[in-house]
């Protein structure tokens, strides 16, 4: 094997950046969770790494789809596929110019904002966001590693479709696309695609750099010729110097943002709310310690935030800080008492109390507040009946009270009244697989007793 025969430097640089960005991204997520936010939440350095390698290869694959090669229709889409993402990833524009959502994508986008992708995916779990993630990643793993390896082997069919024109990727390329794959199916439940989209544009731009320079040489890339040294140190020094500009162009353009009047503080708003989820996601994997740290942050700068208040008493519950713990579970009953006294009609503070005393074990105390909660959640929607609110709060009583099917009725209403709210959407699409895996569970048990 030609490729493995000598280590070339073009070989050498790939596989090192490859293994210095999973291995980066690994030591992040287990050792340093605020560098790993950095690196994968939105509006930050992960996210316009990824919108300036799409541009990488987008101007790259432009250059090749003006050359006189096999090849060329293939380029000229994947430039345009690279713009469409590039718009995609900054919902062209909106953000950074201030452009309001319109209705139609407030009422149909998964995050409310003026995309298509999010038509399909994004927070919210559906068929067709479970069925786009497994078709990506068979995609991914059979155009950048089945396809290239039948081009090495010189099987006809292979050569064929090269021939009319579907260029192959390096197969040194191969673990960027696979890994990418597995990424996208979100086995992890740890915002790992995100990094799957840095290694996705990463291994087309190499494989454009790859084009280029055989376009330079007048050689074929379907023969497994040996890169010649100049030719591989000049490719492996175009790799390096890719990679190093879009980190700058990325951290440049973070920090703009960060220091722009207007966009900083949304930047701020957002980075404390992946603080929140990224928290609740170590909780997930019973990476207490890290949890518990997370969530304190948000409790510094929002400590009148009583559900982060029990988080944190369930996290060094799990430490064995029993005492820390209960200091945690009082200052939440306490807050939630002092709101009452000057809100005593908060729907939200009852039921929060609800849950406060239920670990607590105080479950009489929990009774009284949901009954409450009920009332007044009732007579706000009796009051209110086309308040969106109103409606929400009745469904969140109702379905803390075990009445799952009126709780969905009041759901659906608050969205037929506000559409465009991802609360509800949530909210709803919750209660109905809770409602799903109820009825399964009960299904299950009257065909065991039969």
């Amino acid at each position: 094997n030609n490729y493995m025969s000598k280590m070339q430097p073009h070989l050498l640089v790939s596989w090192l950046i490859f293994f210095a960005l999973v291995g980066g991204y690994l030591l992040m997520a287990t050792q340093f969770p605020l560098a790993y936010i950095v690196a994968t939440y939105e509006d930050l350095v992960g996210e316009w790494t990824q919108v300036f390698l799409f541009a990488t290869t987008m101007l790259l694959s432009a250059r090749l789809a003006f050359r006189k090669i096999n090849g060329r229709w293939f380029f000229a889409l994947l430039t345009l596929a690279c713009f469409y993402v590039v718009g995609e990833e900054i919902s062209w524009g909106q953000r950074i110019f201030d452009i309001p959502t319109p209705d139609f994508f407030l009422t149909h986008n998964q995050q409310n904002e003026t995309n298509l992708h999010n038509f399909f995916t994004g927070p919210i779990n559906s068929t067709s966001k479970n069925l786009l993630e497994y078709l990506l990643a068979a995609g991914l793993t059979g155009y950048g590693l089945v396809y290239p390896f039948l081009i090495r082997l010189r099987l006809p069919f292979a050569l064929w479709f090269n021939e009319k024109g579907l260029a192959f990727p390096p197969l040194y390329l191969w673990p960027f696309f696979v890994l990418s794959g597995f990424l996208e199916l979100g086995y992890l439940k740890f915002n790992e695609a995100e990094l799957a989209e840095i290694l996705i544009p990463l291994a087309l731009a190499i494989m454009s750099l790859n084009y280029l320079q055989a376009v330079r040489g007048g050689f074929s890339l379907t023969e497994p010729a040996h890169w010649q040294a100049p030719q591989s140190g000049r490719l492996a020094k175009h790799t390096a110097l890719t990679l190093i500009t879009v980190i700058l162009l990325a951290l440049g353009t973070t920090a703009a943002c960060y220091s722009s009047p207007r966009l900083g503080p949304e930047i701020a708003k957002r980075y404390l709310n992946g603080v929140e989820k990224f928290a609740g996601r170590y909780q997930l994997h019973e990476n207490w310690k890290l949890a518990a740290r997370l969530y304190a942050l948000v409790e510094e700068k929002k400590p009148q935030r009583t559900d982060i208040l029990r988080e944190l008493y369930r996290c060094h519950l799990q430490l064995g800080n029993t005492e820390k713990a209960q200091h945690f579970l009082e200052k939440a009953e306490q807050t939630d008492l002092d709101y009452l006294a000057k809100h005593t009609l908060s729907v939200a503070t009852h039921l929060s109390l609800v849950e406060t005393y239920e670990l607590l074990k105080a479950t009489d105390i929990a009774a009284d507040h949901l009954e409450g909660s009920l009332l007044i959640a009732a007579r706000n929607k009796k009051r209110n009946p086309q308040n969106d609110s109103a409606a929400y709060w009745l469904g969140r009583a109702l379905e803390k009270s075990g009445s799952l099917t009126a709780a969905k009725q009041e759901y659906q209403r608050a969205l037929e009244l506000r559409p465009g709210s991802l609360k509800y959407r949530k909210a709803l699409l919750s209660l109905r697989r809770r409602l799903e895996s109820g009825n399964e569970a009960g299904d299950l048990k009257n065909r065991s007793s039969s």
